[in-house]
């Protein structure tokens, strides 16, 4: 009974240090992440190059589990292993990266990150990293039990929760630096278990032979893994990695932006660990490798095949992006599951199981990182990813359904033309183009860099010139047109008409005094310009190079303004804005960096606002533009006018298509009182048929708290479609 007991109260030991270990390891990333955003321009590479970090030291820390369980003694082991507990205990109570670590605007953001994450938190977090190998090892070795891969499964619900409880439970209650504080106060917890289980296993292995097996069957001799199971070790997860962040990056950038797309992307990829390393029941390849490649030809066809078969499929942004998450959850569950089916089954090979699995998660965000964003001016990776699972897909089907090496060979070769299929719809280089009798379009520049892909393209109408025009995308989304013609391309069109918010702003402050003092926050294709007069100086910040070069390549707007100065600014604005003298004063400020779905929400903080104001004369003017599919922005500005005790007024306009002018939605804070009692605020309108107002929507939302550096959620201004 007493050894009963024992045993029970080492599985509890056991698993609730893998689980509190996993728990951490995910809350961490998050809180981390977004504790430096607002260093690095709040740029959603940020979370990509912390993606790096968190997996190369997981990797780190499966080699020293690795190497530990391998060739130490129990009491080398206990004594390394406690050592580093305790010195890593130490350092979690200081994981909020200082000030004197924030960057001037001007280095590489992905080496600064990398650094800055190594010294902050990077002995806690490799030390969690070694747990689930460890830790399983020496349940193994403790108890010769063969359930070992549950705790693997335990260990990926603890992530799954934490990714979960972040955003949607802690985020919203606590500041960043609290939710520092319990982090630390949880890692101590932590390390008293990793102590006593480090204690516990080493005093208490059993001398059972390392073939024993490991699997969730009979016991019986496996046999040693093959090279190929070694390179499957490592292939398999490296898809899944690159399923997760290529599905996240793509869905961003090419359907519609999910502001904690993120979190969902990274929690069906972890629960795809959950499922098939639970219980080889859960996965059947007979089914998931034809339903992954069905999903596939689907995305990538669907407006084709709706047009073979006869019918209309008009998805929405959000049903798109639910079909982008299907299909990667497929990927993932197949790639997962092959990886399960090859698991060793010995117990000499478990570490190194892990260890190769790491290195293959770590090779998916390199890929990203360093490869694909270097080298490509697009998001191809995506198409890659689709080719290199048709692939697996295609073997596996073969494998499962074929009896013959005929049958095999016939489905191969209808996978190869799958294959083809998807990668003429997909079409990553635009070969096909976009035919059209009405007019012809032109890809002028694309670009792709740290803060994302850029773009500029020209269309020209063949019965109607004077329309011709170009345009400047930051992904999708458009950040300024111009027209070709003549006559019209001076006019301010897009979010910025002169009866805009903008327009109307500017045209006051203008009649106001005879020079103006103006910052731009996000230059675009450089409308702002297009207002200034002979007197004006202009200040443009720009934190992406690849903008500024496309601004003055492709449009006219700064070489034609009429500004007696025009200065562009590279780098972070609110960086930047930190280090101007404190004499420097606008008399209007323009916002312009929110329309897309990765907002940077450090440009929407008290303490960027207080710079703002820092910067601002006594009777000057912030326009702010929160035109956002996504977001509703008009809480958050709004709480920063009343902290800082100016009046306020907006002014949504409806779009034109006709005139080139798009649903546009400004925000304007001030303490000109003559200026507020002119423009009153204007909100959206809803009419009927006819034409009358039958409702008008109060674009406020009570208890959305103040935004600060240390706390922001967006849960309570997300939009529905």
């Amino acid at each position: 009974m007493t050894n009963g007991r024992r045993g029970i109260s080492g599985v509890v030991l056991f698993a609730l240090t893998i689980f509190v270990s996993a728990f951490l390891l995910f809350q961490v990333q998050p809180l981390i992440s977004k504790m430096i955003l607002p260093w690095f321009g709040g740029s959603p590479a940020v979370w990509t190059t912390a993606m790096l970090f968190f997996q190369s030291t997981l990797f780190a820390g499966y080699v020293y589990a690795h190497l530990l369980a391998t060739y130490a003694s129990p009491r080398t082991q206990r004594l390394v292993h406690t050592t580093l507990l305790l010195v890593a205990a130490a350092l979690a109570a200081r994981i909020i990266p200082e000030s004197s670590w924030k960057p001037s605007g001007s280095e590489n953001p992905i080496s600064d990150i990398l650094l800055l994450l190594s010294v902050s938190v990077g002995l806690p977090f490799f030390v969690l990293s070694t747990t689930g190998p460890l830790v399983q090892h020496w349940y193994l070795r403790a108890s010769a039990s063969r359930s070992v891969f549950r705790l693997y499964a335990l260990s990926n619900v603890g992530s799954f929760l934490a990714l979960l409880t972040f955003p949607y439970a802690f985020e919203p209650l606590f500041e960043l630096t609290q939710l520092g504080r319990f982090w630390t106060y949880a890692f101590w917890l932590f390390a008293v278990l990793g102590v006593c289980v480090t204690l516990w296993s080493t005093r208490t292995i059993t001398d059972f032979a390392p073939e024993v097996s490991i699997g969730d069957t009979t016991v019986t001799k496996g046999l040693p893994p093959t090279k190929v199971n070694r390179l499957l070790w490592v292939g398999l997860p490296a898809l899944g990695s690159l399923a997760f962040i290529a599905t996240t990056d793509h869905v961003s950038h090419n359907v519609a932006p999910e502001p904690r797309l993120w979190i969902m992307t990274l929690s069906l990829y972890l629960l795809t660990f959950i499922i098939c390393f639970d219980h080889s029941r859960w996965y059947r390849r007979s089914w998931a490798a034809p339903a992954c490649l069905m999903a596939i030809v689907l995305l990538s066809g669907q407006s084709e095949l709706s047009e073979w078969f006869g019918f209309e499929l008009d998805l929405t942004a959000s049903q798109m992006r639910w079909m982008y998450l299907a299909t990667m959850f497929l990927i993932c569950f197949l790639a997962h599951g092959e990886l399960y089916r090859i698991r060793p089954a010995q117990a000499r090979y478990l570490t190194e199981f892990y260890l190769l699995m790491s290195l293959g998660g770590a090779f998916g965000g390199l890929f990203v990182t360093l490869v694909a964003t270097n080298l490509f001016s697009d998001y191809h990776e995506w198409s890659l990813l689709l080719l290199a699972t048709i692939a697996l897909a295609s073997m596996v089907t073969a494998s499962a359904w074929g009896a013959s090496s005929m049958q095999r060979g016939t489905l191969l070769l209808i996978s190869a033309g799958l294959g083809c299929l998807v990668l003429f719809w997909e079409d990553p280089l635009r070969i096909r183009g976009e035919p059209s009798a009405q007019y012809s379009s032109k890809l002028l520049h694309q670009s792709r860099n740290f803060y994302g892909t850029v773009s500029a393209f020209e269309r020209r109408y063949k019965d109607e010139p004077q329309d011709d025009y170009r345009v400047f995308l930051s992904g999708l989304v458009p950040h300024g047109v111009q027209y070709l013609a003549p006559n019209r391309r001076r006019q301010a069109v897009s979010y910025y008409p002169p009866d805009s918010g903008l327009g109307e702003t500017i045209a006051y402050a203008q009649a106001r005094q005879p020079s103006l003092q103006v910052a731009g926050i996000g230059l675009g294709a450089g409308i702002l310009a297009t207002y200034a007069r002979p007197t004006d100086h202009y200040d443009f910040y720009e934190i992406n190079p690849e903008v500024v070069q496309i601004a003055r390549q492709w449009f006219d707007y700064l070489s034609d303004s009429k500004a007696s100065s025009k200065n562009i600014i590279l780098g972070d604005a609110r960086l930047r804005m930190e280090t101007l003298p404190p004499d420097t004063r606008y008399d209007l400020i323009v916002l312009d960096a929110f329309s897309g779905g990765s907002v940077p929400i450090h440009l929407l903080t008290r303490e960027a606002f207080a710079i703002y104001r820092q910067h601002l004369k006594p009777d000057g003017l912030i326009a702010i533009h929160i035109t956002n599919a996504y977001l509703n922005l008009y809480p958050v500005v709004r709480r920063q006018a009343e902290v800082l005790g100016m009046g306020f007024r907006n002014r949504f306009q409806p779009s034109r298509l006709d005139e080139m002018i798009r649903n546009n939605h400004w925000f304007i804070m001030t303490h000109d009182q003559q200026y507020l009692q002119r423009f009153p605020s204007v909100n959206r309108q809803h009419v009927d048929e006819q034409g009358r107002v039958i409702r008008e929507e109060d674009p406020n939302l009570p208890g959305v708290p103040v935004w600060t550096d240390h706390f922001s959620s967006l849960s309570p201004i997300e939009l529905t479609d």
